[in-house]
Formats: C-alpha cells, structure tokens, sequence
C-alpha cells in the first residue's frame, strides 16, 4: 500500500463544506443529514475525511456513532434471534421433543435480543473510545500522531457507517469489518495527513495482534488437550 501523502486540504468556501452532513443537521434536518452523512463515508471516504473538521466537539460525532453502530448491533441481535429459532424448529424435527422444550431457542433468541437491545449503547461506546485510543497511541509510537486525540475518534465514530452493512443478510458483518477497514485507513491518512501506509499500520496492528494472541490460544488448548490425552491409560 502506498505511503504517499493525501493531496493538499481544498480551499474551505462556505461553513457548510466545512463541515460534516450530520454536524449541519439543524439546517438539513436529522434523517436526511444521517442518510447523506453515511452515504460519504460509505462512498467517498476520502473526501469526506477531507473535508472533515478535526476539532469542535466530540458530541455530534459520537452521537452519529451510536445511532448507526445501534442500529447495526440491533440487525445483528435480530437474525442471530431468528436463526436460533430456526435451528431449533429443525433440530425439533429429528426427534420428538416436550411442547416445553420447544420454547428454548426462542427464549434463548428473545433473551439475546433484549440484552444486545439494552446494553448496545454501552458497547458502541467502549469500543469507540477503546479502539480510537489503541489507533491513537500506535500512531504515536510510530510517529504518525500530526494531530490530536479527537481528530482519531471523529474518524472512528464516522467510520461507523460501515455498521449499516450488517443489515445484509449472512455475508452483513464480514462485509462491515472488511469496509471498516478500508474507511478507517482512508479517515485516519486524511485526519491526520499522513500517508496511507502509515494509517494502515495503526489500523491493521490491532488486528495482527489478535489473530496471533488467538492462534497462540488455540495451540495452547491443544497442546494442553494433547499432554492430557498421552497421560491417559490406554
């Protein structure tokens, strides 16, 4: 990936291309600066981060992140709901089962879905201020940090427009992480003018790091399952 640095920030014109859709929804109306907010981040990233402001506040953008990333865990909860309902009506066809039991997997589904309804907020917000610190202190230690804390959060909780994409049936989460990805390289290389390269450490570092502490995990489960199964008698 090219570490060339973004082009030149455009010539600022009116206040309102200086600022984002959402952080002008008292002029454009909520839904339709939600809608346009989520399109640019979605389609033209760049721009978007470009045109971006990188201080003024850290309400309207964490706001916006929790609307989208709700909605998101929501559509989540919801199949997950309705999967477990199904299997369970499939499996009841294998065998013959109480009319009790058969109300387990939708109260377990309905169980799930209340929960995640409730306590979504909280996780949208632990990972927005989670994950925008661990990008924030690996740009620092590369070097890479040209601008403030709140410059990275405004590009994760923008970047949670990719959340949107989990209402994609089967493929919506994968399809999310994977645009994430691309989102919060493009917002974090023009927040913070730096190249794209640099912005891809900060973003794929997390992601190395626990692929490998599970890979680690696993071959330890294994060669502790394995050490047990050679001391058993035979």
């Amino acid at each position: 990936m090219s570490d060339e640095l973004p082009p030149p920030l455009p010539p600022t014109g009116t206040q309102g291309e200086q600022w984002t859709p959402w952080e002008r929804r008292e002029q454009l109306g909520l839904v339709p600066a939600l809608v346009e907010t989520t399109g640019q981040v979605l389609l033209h990233p760049a721009d978007f981060f470009r045109r971006m402001p990188i201080a003024g506040g850290l309400g309207a953008p964490v706001v916006y992140a929790l609307i989208v990333g709700y909605l998101g865990i929501f559509v989540q909860a919801l199949y997950q709901a309705v999967l477990n309902i199904g299997l369970g009506s499939a499996l009841r066809g294998f065998g013959a089962r109480s009319p009790l039991g058969s109300l387990g997997p939708a109260l377990q589904g309905g169980a799930g879905l209340l929960l995640q309804m409730v306590l979504g907020p909280v996780f949208v917000l632990v990972g927005l201020f989670v994950g925008a610190g661990i990008y924030h202190l690996i740009l620092m230690v590369i070097g890479q940090a040209k601008e403030g804390f709140e410059a990275t959060l405004r590009v994760v909780a923008y970047g949670h427009a990719a959340s949107v994409l989990m209402v994609l049936p089967f493929c919506g989460g994968l399809v999310a992480v994977v645009w994430w990805v691309v989102i919060g390289i493009v917002g974090l290389s023009e927040a913070h003018r730096i190249g794209r390269g640099s912005a891809a450490v900060a973003v794929l570092a997390p992601i190395v790091l626990a692929c490998c502490c599970c890979g680690i995990s696993l071959l330890l489960v294994f060669g502790g399952i394995a050490g047990l199964a050679s001391h058993l008698p035979r």
